[in-house]
């Protein structure tokens, strides 16, 4: 209650009294133990039909209000979820002190403090002592020390909320008088620097329907005394987090981006987004601010959420997420004469990364002008290959690493398109056409791989002069090469014989045929000695495994 060294704010409540505030509340992310304190009136057994008093219909406002609480005290009284308090029938001020003579074994202030801790005391107190004649508001500062002496000993805040209490069905002179004295020592104190709030029971019930006789509150005032102490404890007791959840999609709708960081401008509160894209943010109840997704290498739309004032779990907060992509650009010009070359295939590897392969822009052909514009992924690594048949390039490709900005100079190529043909097939011994065989002319020159039929068609400059070669691992040619001197013309039937040991069907494939063949050279004790030891065994397979 007392507050050392806290700057003071104040705010009014209630126009009939003035209800002082010290602007301290319970952290927000703690539970807030509420210790109901006083005498029947706080217990409830009278005219309360439950038995619950004002503490059950207190306990809904808060519950509904998403306030994170606890109600605390050695007594229970009433059939509710949180009955626990500090109500003694009968009690004056002095005995909530000090304990009552007769009944040791209830306690007195100080042990209730010591044994429940709590952060907030509603404290209603005195009609048993105008009853007595004896009334006197020194007795609830008594009260107000000892809360202050617990907080020095315990190093702890505690705020008390004071009642002005109920006056009587009969009005009682006495009671009013007792409350400006109380609200007079209050203020007093709350100038010294104690942490109390001021609230005025005695003005909020309708004396002839609210009570059930002349001291006691019937359900309905007591449900209105709930009301007021509600009022007081909504800007000092701590509420529940509110959750504020949604999906990063792509531009989709439908593929989740994981790994996206959610972080709320106060950069204390965040969340990552699942592999499902879904993620859960908690802030303060009545919380305001920007959240923000992040994600490297990632835009997002939009780009941020401003709420306000968050009293409810908000669903659906949604953000669809886009990769950064760059460009890569330039052209393709003819080497001789530096014309722009078209139709010119122009592709990234991968398809210029995850995103790009999947939205496309990874590829493209130049355009009548030889601009080409590939996009590739954030972060992308890998080669951009230019192709178009019947042309070579210079550079053959280009490779780029960690691709974190557009690459638009000093990004063009060079093209030689070829001017004359070289075609033929090559067959094997049965003379079935043989796919997949590989055709380089050098010097420049093109290449190819041949067809099912066995075809090729290699690409040469005007005038150029060198060797076509067929290439292949489990095959030897005939001829080996076939030399050319200043080609002037297209070259056709060039054609060469292919001989393999593993083409035992003759088919033109290393395929299932030839271990069907194999086999039965093995059964039948025929041919198949692929590796030349004199024996058609596994040593066999396994080369002719090798070459298919």
């Amino acid at each position: 209650m007392r507050v050392r060294g806290e700057k003071r704010m104040f705010r009014i409540f209630f126009p009939i009294v003035a209800v002082l505030v010290l602007s301290w509340a319970i952290p927000a992310d703690a539970v807030t133990r509420i210790m109901p304190l006083g005498d029947s009136i706080t217990k409830g057994w009278y005219g309360s039909v439950n038995r619950w008093g004002y503490r059950k219909p207190l306990y809904v406002g808060l519950i509904n209000g998403d306030f994170d609480f606890d109600f605390v005290g050695s007594c229970v009284d009433g059939s509710f979820a949180d009955p626990n308090h500090e109500g003694h029938n009968g009690w004056r001020a002095d005995e909530i002190l000090n304990g009552r003579i007769g009944d040791p074994a209830a306690g007195k202030l100080e042990d209730w403090l010591v044994m429940h801790q709590p952060d907030v005391i509603l404290l209603h107190i005195g009609t048993n002592d105008i009853t007595a004649g004896n009334q006197d508001a020194n007795e609830v500062s008594d009260i107000l020390d000892e809360i202050d002496d617990y907080e020095d000993n315990a190093d702890k805040h505690v705020v008390v909320v004071l009642a002005l209490i109920i006056n009587r069905k009969t009005y009682s002179p006495a009671t009013t008088q007792f409350n400006n004295e109380v609200n007079t020592m209050a203020l007093n104190r709350i100038a010294n620097g104690d942490d109390i709030i001021i609230v005025d029971m005695e003005s909020a019930l309708n004396y002839a329907t609210d009570m059930y006789d002349n001291l006691h509150p019937n359900d309905n005032g007591y449900t209105k005394m709930a009301d007021v102490w509600y009022d007081a404890l909504a800007d000092c007791v701590s509420r529940f987090n509110v959750a504020i959840s949604g999906y990063v999609f792509e531009a989709d709708g439908n593929t989740p981006v994981e790994g996206v960081l959610i972080q709320a401008d106060d950069n204390d509160v965040n969340a990552v987004t699942t592999a499902n894209g879904f993620y859960e943010l908690l802030v303060d109840y009545n919380w305001s601010g920007v959240v923000t997704p992040q994600k490297d290498g990632f835009g997002f739309e939009p780009n941020s959420f401003y709420f306000a004032d968050v009293n409810q779990d908000l669903t659906d907060v949604n953000y669809t997420a886009a990769l950064m992509t760059f460009k890569i650009a330039g052209f393709v010009f003819e080497q001789e004469y530096g014309t722009p070359i078209n139709d010119v295939n122009v592709s990234a590897e991968n398809g210029g990364g995850v995103w790009t392969s999947r939205y496309g822009g990874g590829s493209t052909v130049t355009d009548s002008g030889g601009y080409y514009e590939v996009w590739v992924d954030y972060s992308w690594s890998g080669n951009v290959v230019l192709s178009r048949y019947g042309c070579s390039f210079e550079p053959g490709f280009r490779y780029y690493e960690d691709v974190t900005m557009d690459y638009i100079e000093d990004q063009n190529y060079t093209g030689n398109e070829f001017e004359f043909r070289i075609t033929g097939y090559i067959s094997n011994d049965c003379n079935m056409p043989v796919e997949g065989v590989p055709v380089f002319a050098d010097g420049g020159g093109g290449e190819d791989i041949t067809d099912s039929n066995g075809f090729y068609e290699i690409w040469v400059d005007s005038g150029w002069s060198g060797a076509v070669t067929p290439t292949g691992r489990f095959y030897t040619f005939d001829p080996t090469s076939i030399s050319y001197m200043g080609v002037q013309a297209d070259q056709t039937d060039r054609n060469y014989l292919a001989s393999g040991g593993y083409d035992l069907d003759c088919d033109g494939y290393i395929s299932l045929g030839d271990v069907d063949m194999m086999t039965w050279f093995w059964l039948e004790n025929g041919t198949g000695d692929i590796d030349k030891d004199g024996d058609v065994d596994f040593f066999d397979f396994a080369e002719l495994g090798q070459a298919w």
